[in-house]
Parts: structure tokens; sequence; C-alpha cells
């Protein structure tokens, strides 16, 4: 079969191929990002979108010098893309012409914290799918994953945007913890009000509050720590609590093991402190590509883990 636009004629393969092409660009934001991905040349890539382009008669990519951002009439498209290229992927299973190995690169967008603890792992599932590369992309904030470029994220705190699909992990929570030499110097608070009285050590990004929250037999303390020193990775706040420079809220896996040798000591046990969702979210079809779903798999095995080892929680 052949659709024709503006006087070029083309196939059902290759508005496939296209199709791919355009999913591709959308998810890596470089058309050279895509060729260096798939061993397809750049030229033809931009063949691909500038064929869709004419055949649905707009502009999918708006394109300068340094940039590529997907336009309206492109995040319309994309959720179709997926779809027909999610069919074309059952069919392919069912009649047994996939290839049995998993392949291709994977943008995984992950927390610092996270990010870190996953690298320790991350051989494992590289052992297991040598055809497999993962990209990791790691900081506390992200925006849009199709303009960041990511197959897959991990986030904290509630999702926001509705077209996200999420599956939900468990949840982080967070001790309240500081430096052996920090309470030597400071001496040790007793109550959470103490705490604007001692040196704080903030994370922050975007516009999350600074404020800590403690709940104790009914009794809710909310409490605007003195921020001494402020970061938005957990990491550097972690490195300055270590070094004794103040008081630090922190997530659980991140800090037990520190508690447990002794280079940090946890404050306030008996108290609550409210937890955070631990969500992988996509933007593309449930059934996912199956380098993106092993990735997946790999998240909710290693989060699965954390949770045996007590530094991840159920949600409740």
């Amino acid at each position: 079969m052949c659709a024709c636009s503006q006087g070029q004629c083309w196939t059902s393969m290759d508005l496939l191929s296209a199709l791919h092409s355009f999913v591709r660009v959308a998810a890596t934001g470089s058309f050279s990002a895509v060729s260096r991905e798939t061993g397809v040349s750049q030229p033809t890539i931009s063949r691909h979108i500038a064929l869709l382009e004419a055949h649905y008669g707009t502009t999918l990519f708006a394109r300068t010098t340094r940039s590529l951002t997907m336009t309206e009439d492109g995040r319309s498209l994309l959720p179709h893309a997926y779809e027909v290229l999610e069919i074309l992927e059952t069919a392919e299973t069912v009649l047994g012409r996939r290839r049995a190995s998993v392949s291709g690169l994977v943008r995984l967008g992950v927390t610092t914290a996270f990010g870190l603890c996953l690298t320790r792992r991350i051989g494992e599932l590289l052992e297991r799918h040598p055809d497999l590369a993962i990209e990791v992309v790691m900081r506390d904030a992200f925006g849009d994953l199709v303009e960041e470029g990511l197959d897959l994220a991990v986030r904290v705190g509630d999702i926001a945007e509705g077209s996200l699909i999420a599956r939900k992990l468990g949840v982080v929570r967070k001790w309240l913890v500081a430096a052996p030499s920090c309470l030597n110097r400071c001496g040790t608070p007793t109550h959470p009000r103490d705490l604007p009285e001692y040196p704080g050590v903030v994370y922050n990004y975007g516009s999350s509050r600074l404020d800590w929250n403690f709940e104790r037999d009914g009794e809710e303390s909310v409490i605007a720590p003195s921020a001494v020193f402020r970061a938005n990775s957990s990491e550097a706040v972690l490195y300055a609590v270590e070094s004794g420079l103040g008081i630090g809220l922190l997530p659980e896996f991140q800090v037990r093991e520190a508690v447990a040798s002794g280079r940090l000591t946890r404050l306030f046990a008996d108290w609550n402190i409210p937890s955070l969702p631990f969500y992988a979210v996509h933007t593309g079809p449930r059934t996912l590509p199956l380098r993106t779903r092993t990735v997946l798999d790999f998240l909710i095995e290693v989060s699965a883990d954390l949770l045996r080892e007590g530094k991840l929680h159920q949600a409740i």
C-alpha cells in the first residue's frame, strides 16, 4: 500500500519507519542522537520527519540552530504514534518474529540519591542483557520527560502531570540526622521546636517548602529550620551533614548505613516525619518497548530489595 503526499509516494513501511524515528526524536530531542542509537544516517532521520510533516501537512518540531522543540501538533501525534508502534510490536510478538535479545538505548532520569544506589547494581542488568545500553541522568528535579529526552524516570513526591503513567515503587521515609561532631559542638535538641536554634542543612529544589514537619501522639510541630546551608542535591546535603556543618533531613535509604556505622546520629526517632511516595514514570503506552520495560522491571527489582532491607517502605 502506498501513501502519497505533495507529489511524494511512500509505502506503509516508510510510514512505520518514520513514526519510529518520530517517537525516538521526541524522546531524545536530537536527530543525531537517534542516528547514533539506531545506526540510521542523520539525513534519513531528517527525511522521515519531513515525510511525516508533509503527509500530515503540519510542523512536528520547531527547529533552531541550537534546539529542537516539539510543537503542539507533534504532541498530539505522539500518543497515536506510540499506539501504532505498540500494535505492530504486539503483532510481531504473537507471530514470533521479535528478536529474543533486549537491545537499544534507554535514557533514565533518577534522583541523585537513588541514582547512586542504582549505579551499584546496574552491572547486574547489563550482564543479563549485553546489547542493552543505559544512559543515567542524575538530578533531583526534572521537567517534562519528552523535552528532557527521557524514556523513563524516577520521581519522589506527588505526580502532578496527568499525562504521565506512574508505577508506585514504595514510599521514602525521612530521617533527621546530624554528625556527632555537630552535636558535640552545638548540643543535642530535645524537642523539634528547639531546631531553629541549631544550624540546619536544608535540601531544597524548585518551589519545594523548607519546613520540617513532625508529629507524635497528636502533637504537630512545623519547623522552619535555620538554614546555614542549602543545596538542590541530596548528596551535597549529606556531605555537609557528615562534615558536621549542621542538622539535615534526608531519605532513610541514603543515611541508614551512616547511622548504623556511627558517622551520623538519628534525632527524634520517636516522632513521625511525613513520607514521600516513590514512583517510576514514563509518557509512553502502558505496553512499553521491550528495552524500556526491562529497565522498569529492574527498578522494581531494586526497589523490592530496598524494601526487604528496610531502606524503602510499602505504601500504606
